[in-house]
């Protein structure tokens, strides 16, 4: 397995009762798997695939933020840390001129 991601995601009000197996269905059918938890007003942990998996990381990043800006929701922040192999090839500037509006975080994760 190859790490993606790590992120964490902070609402205002109470997680949405089937957030979490929306969630799943929306990483599996990218073949991703979470390794995470959520509360309240949070989901967090961290995104990995098998090895023969290709993620366009830009594409998936794209995918899941819009995947929780599509949900009934007001998002308080947003931080991804990228795995280190993937943060190179992320389109930071085009994904900034995106979603200008938004609390996002983007950092690199080096394992």
């Amino acid at each position: 397995m190859k790490d993606i991601f790590e992120f964490k995601i902070v609402i205002h009000e109470d997680m949405p009762g089937n957030l979490v197996d929306r969630f799943i269905a929306f990483i599996e059918d990218w073949s991703v798997n979470w390794g995470g938890g959520c509360s309240d007003n949070q989901i967090n942990g961290g995104l990995y695939a098998d090895e023969n998996i290709i993620i366009n990381i830009n594409d998936f990043v794209r995918e899941f933020v819009a995947f929780f800006l599509h949900l009934d929701i007001t998002i308080q922040n947003i931080e991804m840390n990228i795995e280190n192999f993937y943060f190179y090839r992320f389109d930071h500037n085009v994904f900034i001129e995106n979603y200008s509006s938004l609390p996002v975080n983007i950092g690199c994760w080096e394992l």
